[in-house]
């Protein structure tokens, strides 16, 4: 089968995944499956099972949405050596491409799934979380100053002091957690999530990997795909502004509802909470109403400083806070995701820095704004 035929198949495809039809068995599957599936880590048979229907499914609303002169098997068989030419980098087939291989993912499936259980137990909660906010007339402005100081003072405290609980200490990571009191809670079960992590990055790369927006940005963060700037400005010399991102989190998990594009207000503070150091804050925003996005159900306020590490010149500090909604999850259940999460993400990061940009050469000094300025130029 030629390329043109492999094309026409993956825009069929393309067609159907996105039709209503597919979108209502999808939903139809996951309700009936969702309550299924548990926190643990368990990989029960009958997940194994409900997995198989799903792929066995998916493919056959592939099957009937080829068209008739493409058998399924002589597509498959020729799919691989499209993607592997210049016809895999084409974006209007990438969801197609991407869908199909991961719908043979047991572990995407898994995490579509826990991830619809969780959109259902805080549906089921109420109102959307407006933790750390106070009204003003119609709109909701996010108490970020509040907590920015409080993560920037974080980062040089001993938290087990201050009412902090461990979740999870293994290696370089240290993640805690700490309950809101009552009079600040919009919802149950919300509580602070604060992580330590020490990164195998000098301060200089730590601020590159996690300061910079742009092309090169692609070399170490695998989910970034771009980015706008709806009301202008300059990504690396303004310190406050709207970014419009465009995201690549996996088929299944866009599927279900995880947006291609996550509207944020960056904010970033150097020197705090200390000479030589940066404290940013990441805020879900609706640019139309130029206020925080209470409706978006897949961030909240994230808060992050990045520090030289006090004795080793070559590694660096990273603590973020954040709200969110797991305080009453079990603790064993909290820790297994917190290991399954936060570190393998970290060090995906760091280590496709280190290869990508460290090893060739290609890091680029965000630290002062003369330097900034100076990247912001080369850019251009």
């Amino acid at each position: 089968m030629n390329d043109e035929k492999v094309l026409e198949a993956l825009l069929a495809i393309e067609t159907t995944v996105n039709g209503p039809d597919f979108s209502a068995w999808r939903k139809k599957f996951v309700d009936e499956h969702v309550d299924k599936f548990s926190y643990d880590d368990e990989n029960k048979l009958e997940y194994t099972e409900i997995h198989q229907s799903y792929e066995a499914q998916i493919e056959e609303h592939i099957a009937r949405g080829l068209p008739k002169e493409i058998p399924m098997a002589d597509f498959m068989a020729a799919l691989p050596d499209y993607i592997q030419g210049p016809g895999g980098q084409k974006e209007e087939t990438s969801r197609a491409v991407t869908l199909l291989l991961e719908v043979s993912d047991f572990t995407a499936f898994k995490e579509m799934m826990l991830f619809c259980k969780k959109q259902k137990e805080d549906a089921a909660e109420g109102p959307k979380d407006t933790a750390g906010a106070v009204g003003t007339d119609s709109t909701i402005v996010f108490d970020v100053d509040g907590l920015m100081d409080m993560c920037a003072k974080l980062s040089e405290s001993n938290a087990s002091q201050e009412g902090w609980e461990c979740v999870l200490k293994k290696d370089n990571i240290v993640i805690e957690k700490k309950a809101l009191a009552a009079d600040e809670r919009t919802s149950k079960g919300q509580i602070y999530m604060r992580g330590v992590v020490t990164m195998d990055m000098t301060y200089t790369e730590l601020v590159d990997c996690f300061c910079y927006f742009g092309e090169r940005r692609k070399l170490w963060d695998s989910n970034y795909k771009g980015h706008e700037l709806p009301n202008g400005g300059d990504i690396l010399v303004d310190d406050e502004l709207v970014i419009k991102s465009k995201l690549d989190m996996g088929a299944l998990m866009h599927m279900v509802g995880v947006p291609r594009f996550l509207m944020v207000k960056f904010v970033r503070r150097w020197d705090e909470p200390k000479k030589g150091s940066v404290t940013t804050a990441m805020v879900p925003w609706d640019v139309k109403k130029n206020c925080v996005d209470r409706d978006n159900s897949i961030l909240g306020v994230k808060i992050t400083t990045l520090l030289p590490h006090p004795t080793i010149p070559d590694k660096s500090v990273m603590t973020t806070l954040e709200i969110n909604k797991m305080g009453r999850m079990p603790k064993w259940a909290l820790h297994l995701i917190c290991t399954l999460t936060a570190p393998q993400l970290m060090r995906g990061l760091e280590q496709r820095y280190i290869a990508n940009v460290r090893k060739q050469g290609k890091g680029m000094d965000l630290t002062t704004a003369e330097a900034r300025k100076k990247a912001s130029a080369a850019e251009k």
